[in-house]
Formats: structure tokens, sequence, C-alpha cells
């Protein structure tokens, strides 16, 4: 059994971490601070990170989703540790991008541009405000008209909602009465939005979205753009997903298959902040000086940094065995990514909890970053999916058939 990254994986690391470090560093706490993005400032993150290879258009999305999915774990580990509002950036962008290149004529010839250039960004519009994680009980609905989908409903709590340049949407299908997906452009079908504050991703922009007669063209349905890329082998190297992930999507639902990896990237990017929170400890811990000695020196604070460490570890391991399962193609995928999504996220709460108090005081000084760690690291708890809801997932999957606990 192999625990270490190849070296071509090291490499990737090393430099992804020495980018992050020059770009976001320096300005991360301040620029928090100020709240969320504006699509000018968003873009040019996105072109940044183009510049290292780390993009939404088919070639960078390959690289990172298919070709070595350990690559998207070293992504949302790095991305975690510097800058958690980065995440939901990159991260909820791609999964419309992943789609962009398999939608109607119409639609690729104005969004592959962007893409291409850097200039896209997209959302994934699935929570509701009565729904949230019931995403059996969604009130949007997608009546089929002609040649296209009529989209109506609200969506709340979505990441890079007001700067989206097209939103993946879900809804019910009112002619199968089963839930799909579906690409809307906000240049050709506007959706209004509201922005929405919270405790952690400050950079981020989060919002209420609203579908009002919102168009969609029936190639831009989730089933029918698969069905594209399943039916002709050109348009299927284009879709950036591994052989393990196609093998899922035959034992598994599309959105169920499809989270899997962006649940395993939640986990290791909580590992990511727990990490910053852990090495900030440990060097204040041998630079602080209390009755005498280094704070390093207490059996406490040793203590502290143990429960720290064990956190630390066995969520990366867990991180990155949920993406080895994904890799096989392995039904594991589903409970470990779940688990990973989990534990990964509460781990961070306590690591960045007892890092500010072997801190003290300074720790809770809004000049220090641990306090933007900590608000960071008790968002990871919620989006895609709440612990308590990945716990009843784990329980059904170690349980089988007939046990669903929210069925």
């Amino acid at each position: 059994m192999d625990f270490e990254f190849t070296e071509d994986e090291k490499m990737f690391r090393d430099s992804i971490r020495d980018f992050l470090e020059k770009e976001f560093v320096p300005i991360a706490d301040e620029r928090d601070k100020k709240g969320p993005m504006t699509k000018e400032e968003a873009i040019d993150v996105m072109k940044k990170f183009k510049k290292i290879g780390v993009a939404l258009d088919p070639e960078s999305t390959k690289a990172l989703f298919a070709e070595d999915p350990v690559i998207f774990g070293i992504v949302s580990e790095e991305m975690g540790r510097v800058w958690a509002s980065l995440l939901p950036l990159f991260g909820m962008s791609a999964l419309p991008a992943i789609f962009a290149p398999l939608a109607s004529d119409e639609t690729k010839d104005r969004l592959m541009p962007k893409l291409e250039r850097a200039e896209f960004i997209g959302c994934f519009a699935e929570t509701e405000p009565e729904a949230g994680c019931d995403t059996s009980d969604i009130k949007t609905t997608a009546k089929l008209e002609g040649d296209h989908y009529i989209i109506n409903g609200n969506k709340t709590w979505i990441s890079n909602g007001t700067i989206a340049d097209v939103a993946l949407v879900g809804a019910k299908d009112l002619s199968t009465g089963v839930e799909s997906f579906f690409l809307v452009e906000k240049d050709v079908s506007p959706f209004d939005t509201n922005e929405l504050h919270k405790i952690g991703w400050k950079a981020n922009p989060t919002a209420e979205m609203f579908f009002e007669n919102c168009k969609a063209a029936k190639e831009n349905e989730m089933s029918a753009m698969m069905g594209k890329a399943f039916s002709d082998p050109k348009l299927m190297e284009l879709l950036p997903l591994s052989p393990g992930m196609m093998n899922l999507l035959g034992q598994m639902s599309p959105f169920t298959a499809l989270m899997t990896l962006p649940r395993a990237g939640m986990g290791l990017a909580s590992i990511g902040i727990a990490q910053a929170a852990f090495d900030a400890s440990v060097k204040y811990a041998k630079e602080r000086v209390q009755f005498g000695k280094p704070i390093g020196k207490f059996q406490l604070i040793q203590e502290m940094l143990y429960n720290m460490n064990v956190l630390i570890e066995t969520g990366r391991l867990l991180g990155y065995k949920a993406i080895d399962a994904i890799n096989k193609g392995s039904r594991e995928a589903r409970r470990l990514s779940s688990m990973a999504k989990v534990y990964g996220g509460e781990a961070a709460v306590k690591v960045t909890y007892d890092a500010m108090q072997i801190h003290g005081g300074t720790g809770l000084s809004d000049e220090m970053p641990l306090e933007r760690y900590y608000r960071d690291a008790r968002m990871m708890t919620v989006p895609d999916g709440t612990s308590e809801i990945m716990k009843l997932i784990t329980g059904y999957a170690i349980l089988g058939k007939g046990f669903s606990a929210y069925a």
C-alpha cells in the first residue's frame, strides 16, 4: 500500500503551493474582510490560475479530473490551506464548465471562448429555501415547450450566484416527474439574484437566485448532454471524467456519482485549513514564552498539538482514500467521500478552535489569520451536504437497500 504521491504529483503540489503563497497569502486576510469579489476580481483570479494549468477549459479539466483525480485533491487541499474563498469560485464553476462542450451549438459558441480565456464563472444551483438537503422535494420546475425548457423556481445559498455567467440548475421535469439539471445562461435568459452574507468564505459571492420563465435549450438538459457524449467518441474525449468515474456513472445516478469527487475535495480542503492553523500553532508554541519557557514545553500544549496532528493526518488519509475509490470506480466511493467530508470538516473546526486557544488573546485578533481559518472551517460542515446528511448517506451505504433514513 503506497501512501506517497508520485513524483509528478509532488511537483504539482510544490508548484501550486508556491503559486498560492506568492499570489494570495499577502492579500488573503485584508481582501477577505472586504466581502464578496466582483466579477472582474473573480475573472482575474481565474486568469492567474490558468497560467499554471488550473483552469476550466476542456484540456485543463481533463488533466484535473480525468487523468489523475489526485491532482484535484491536491488543488483542494492547497487552496484550503491558503484561502478557502477560492474553493467555491473554482469548484462550483467547474460543474457547468464540464457540460459546456456538450451543450447546444449556440450555447457552445457563447461559452467555449469564455472557458478558453478563463473568463467563465459558473454556479451549481441546487439548494432551495424549503428543500435544503432534501433534493427529492425540490420545487423548481422545468416544462418542455417546443425546443426549450421553461424553468421556474428559487434557489438559495448558491456560491458564485451573483457573478455567474451560467447556472447548472436542478429542476423537476414536469413531463417525467424526475429531477434533472439544466444549463441556464444569464445573458440569454436572465435570472435575478440577491447577495447573502455568511460567517466564512467571505470573499466568495453567495446568492439567492430567482428563475422566472427562464429558458434552457432542450439539448442543455443533463441526460441529453450525457447521451450526446456517449454516442460520439470525439465528444466523449472532451468529457473530463476518469474511467473510474465513468464506472460510477453506470452504478448510480449521475448526480450521486458526480458529487463524490467534490465531497472528497471538500474534506481535503478542510484539512488544508486545519494544516494552516496547525502550522501557525507549532510556530507560536516555539516562540511564545510564559513562566520563563516556551509554551511548547507545557504538557497541555503538546497534547493539543498531538490531537490536532492526528485529526489532520487521519482526515488527509481518508480524503485521498476516497479519491482512490473514485479512481477505481468502486461503489465505496460514495461512502468514503461522504465520510471524508464529515471528518475533514469537523476536524478543521476542532483544530482551528484549539489553534486559537494555543494563541490565547492573540488568536482572537482579526489582525491574525486564525479567526479567518476558524470561520472558514465552520463553513465546511454545511455546503455540498451537511455533516448530518453525509452520516445518513454513510449509514445507508453500510446497511444497504431498505435502510434509507430519509426515504
